[in-house]
C-alpha cells in the first residue's frame, strides 16, 4: 500500500488580494482554523415509469447552481484588523483565493479564485485570554480552480 501525500491544516487558507498591490494575495495574520464549503443546488422531477405509470418514479436531479462559503476563527492579530475591516465594510465582492497547500508548492498545491464578499467579522474577548475573531465568506460567482505553478 502507498502512503497518501496529505495536507498539514495550516495550509488551508483564504487570502486577500492586497489594496495597495493588485494581482498580490495576503494571508491576514491571525486565523488558526479554517473551514471550506462547496455545495451544489439541485432541481428534482419525478420521472414515471413510461410502461407503468403507477410504480413509484425515479427521482431525477439537474444542478441549478454551484456556491462556496468559508470561515476562518483565530486570534486577533492586530496586523490583521484593517484588512478584515476593510473586506467587511464594503458593498462591491472583492478578489480572493483559498488555498489547499501552500501558495509556493507546485507539486501539491491548489486554489481557487475569484470574487467573494466577507460576510462576518466576529471578535470577541475575555478576562485573561486574547481577543479571538472569526471571519465568513460567501462567493461572488465562480471560483476558478487552479494548480500552484512554480515561481
Amino acid at each position: 500500500m502507498a502512503k497518501p501525500t496529505t495536507y498539514v491544516g495550516s495550509s488551508v487558507a483564504i487570502f486577500l488580494e492586497s489594496t495597495t498591490s493588485p494581482g498580490t494575495y495576503l494571508r491576514p495574520c491571525g486565523l488558526t482554523n479554517h473551514t471550506i464549503s462547496f455545495s451544489k443546488n439541485a432541481t428534482e422531477v419525478n420521472v414515471p415509469d413510461c410502461d407503468d405509470p403507477e410504480l413509484p418514479s425515479w427521482i431525477e436531479r439537474g444542478v441549478e447552481s454551484l456556491d462556496f462559503s468559508g470561515t476562518g476563527s483565530g486570534v486577533l492579530a492586530s496586523e490583521a484588523v484593517d484588512s478584515w475591516w476593510d473586506a467587511f465594510n464594503t458593498t462591491e465582492s472583492i478578489n480572493a483565493r483559498i488555498y489547499i497547500g501552500k501558495p509556493d508548492d507546485a507539486a501539491n498545491g491548489r486554489y481557487w479564485q475569484g470574487k467573494v464578499h466577507v460576510t462576518g467579522f466576529e471578535v470577541s474577548g475575555e478576562r485573561g485570554g486574547k481577543a479571538q475573531v472569526s471571519i465568513s465568506v460567501v462567493s461572488d460567482g465562480e471560483l476558478a480552480f487552479h494548480n500552484v505553478t512554480a515561481p
